[in-house]
């Protein structure tokens, strides 16, 4: 099973003849960098896509830290701390992961 990254059109299209990039290796074990602020459009390249077998993800920038007042308020309310480490890429890798999982269920029942 592959995992193909495709411009927006050709991810509503599920088209893999034009792709940014292509992972294809051992079954579940690719990983996407998701480390640049933009849309990565996903989609399976072996037809899969036309079942679903896509993912859009929107990867934003971090908001900007509190400013001492704000941890000042923060901690007047007990609150609990604010954490913002790998709250876009973690999610986005386990969508990922999800479906790669998928991929190769489907393809190992069909063969």
């Amino acid at each position: 099973m592959n995992v193909i990254e495709v411009n927006k059109a050709d991810y509503e299209s599920c088209n893999a003849d034009h792709p940014f990039h292509n992972w294809t290796t051992e079954p579940g074990r690719d990983v996407v960098p998701l480390n640049v602020t933009r849309n990565y459009y996903f989609i399976s390249g072996r037809g899969f896509c036309y079942g679903g077998m896509k993912v859009a993800v929107r990867v934003e920038n971090r908001p900007p830290p509190p400013t001492s007042a704000q941890l000042t308020e923060k901690s007047d309310s007990s609150s609990s701390p604010i954490v913002y480490i790998g709250q876009l890429v973690l999610p986005a890798n386990f969508i990922i992961a999800a479906l790669w999982d998928a991929f190769t269920r489907i393809w190992y029942f069909q063969n």
